[in-house]
């Protein structure tokens, strides 16, 4: 279960956040590094852009969770990405949310701390409500993940258009048509 953030504990984190690019900037500035300073720069906004995309699906506690993902020290990283027609997804945040918690709990318990891994999370409603997760890094594929994915299988399946995985990288696609506005736990 992830961490209830209060206000000042969130804007702690953030601020802390910001000033690791502040820093990062700084650094560049003085090497004379000018593209990664750009570079850098074009990342914050683009993480900006997301994080309004996000929060404008008006799913509170989802967009909590990938917010303060980062925060909570899983054994992996997450990055996002929405891409978004401005549509309320509030109807499936329930089972977004179930699924998100479920699926990100399956890697923490398969993955190993202290190695450079990564999941990134991509959302969009463009032709449907779709939600895909794709993690690079190092998987223990063993009986318990097995069973793990079949649950998940079976608990979501049918919104996993595509699941897919090895010892170094796994990816899921979940989709809700959008016309079903009354999309509910199976």
């Amino acid at each position: 279960m992830a961490k209830e953030w209060d206000v000042l504990n969130a804007l702690r984190h953030y601020r802390h956040d910001w000033l690791n690019h502040m820093q990062l900037i700084n650094g560049y500035i003085a090497m004379g590094r000018t593209e990664k300073v750009e570079t850098l720069i074009d990342d914050i906004v683009n993480q900006a852009k997301n994080e309004s995309h996000l929060s404008n699906l008006n799913m509170n506690q989802l967009a909590e969770e990938i917010l303060t993902f980062n925060w909570n020290g899983h054994s992996f990283s997450l990055n996002f990405e929405v891409i978004s027609e401005s549509k309320d997804w509030s109807n499936w945040e329930e089972l977004l949310l179930s699924f998100f918690r479920e699926f990100m709990k399956i890697l923490d318990l398969s993955t190993k701390y202290g190695e450079e891994q990564q999941a990134v999370l991509m959302m969009n409603d463009i032709e449907s409500i779709t939600v895909e997760i794709d993690f690079q890094g190092s998987l223990r594929i063993n009986k318990e993940w097995i069973e793990n994915i079949k649950r998940i299988e079976r608990r979501y399946g049918n919104h996993i258009d595509q699941i897919e995985w090895n010892e170094s990288e796994c990816y899921v696609k979940f989709v809700a048509d959008i016309e079903d506005e009354h999309i509910t736990m199976t």
